[in-house]
């Protein structure tokens, strides 16, 4: 277990600070995520993102989308960040998926988005359970990240493309996805639809975990 979780953390420090470190910098910049990652409103109103809201990204990379996502909904503060490892701007927190050290209840409005893909059905399982707890009731949670494909080739070629960083890159469906979140003890479990990447037109799947108030 702890190899493996070495593994993939050197595999995202590789991603971060090694040759690829411009083209991880150039990914996550702020105007190329605005522009792969469409739909930013449709993000904000699934987790319910607006003033006075406490919000945590997951996975956050470089923190350059959870920010355009705070501004754009007039957050009061800016959001809190944890990643696997530092990068070239701030984050807030290092920590693994499934050991976030935060409060019960820290925060109302959270989201991962295509990070899930690079850890085990172990940790996705762990972090499921650990959103439950820092979430507090009346809360959102969205897990984004690109869904696999019917077809051998395409399917292979879009793995590929999300293996950046990682050891191997898992992607999974809708049913393993509420699967591995069915167990943490949610109010709700929606199946979420935000349309495929731009650029290129990859698909993507989502679960939107709720508490109630």
């Amino acid at each position: 277990m702890m190899r493996r979780r070495r593994s993939t953390r050197e595999a995202r420090e590789r991603w971060v600070y090694g040759r690829t470190a411009p083209l991880a910098r150039l990914v996550a910049s702020q105007p190329l995520q605005a522009m792969i990652t469409p739909r930013a409103d449709r993000i904000i109103d699934l987790v319910q993102l607006a003033p006075g809201k406490r919000y945590l990204d997951i996975g956050c990379g470089t923190a350059t989308y959870a920010h355009l996502l705070a501004n754009r909904a007039g957050l009061d503060d800016a959001p809190v960040t944890v990643d696997l490892v530092g990068a070239p701007f701030p984050v807030d927190v290092l920590a693994a998926p499934e050991h976030l050290p935060f409060a019960n209840e820290s925060f109302d409005c959270i989201t991962s988005l295509y990070y899930i893909h690079r850890f085990d059905d172990d940790a996705v399982h762990g972090l499921g359970r650990e959103i439950r707890r820092i979430l507090a009731p009346g809360g959102a949670a969205l897990v984004m990240d690109v869904a696999p494909v019917y077809n051998g080739p395409l399917n292979r070629l879009h793995t590929s493309l999300m293996s950046a960083g990682c050891v191997t890159a898992d992607l999974r469906g809708w049913g393993r996805l509420a699967a591995l979140f069915t167990e943490a003890g949610y109010d709700a479990i929606d199946l979420v639809n935000v349309g495929p990447f731009f650029l290129p037109p990859v698909p993507r799947v989502g679960v939107l975990l709720r508490l109630g108030s």
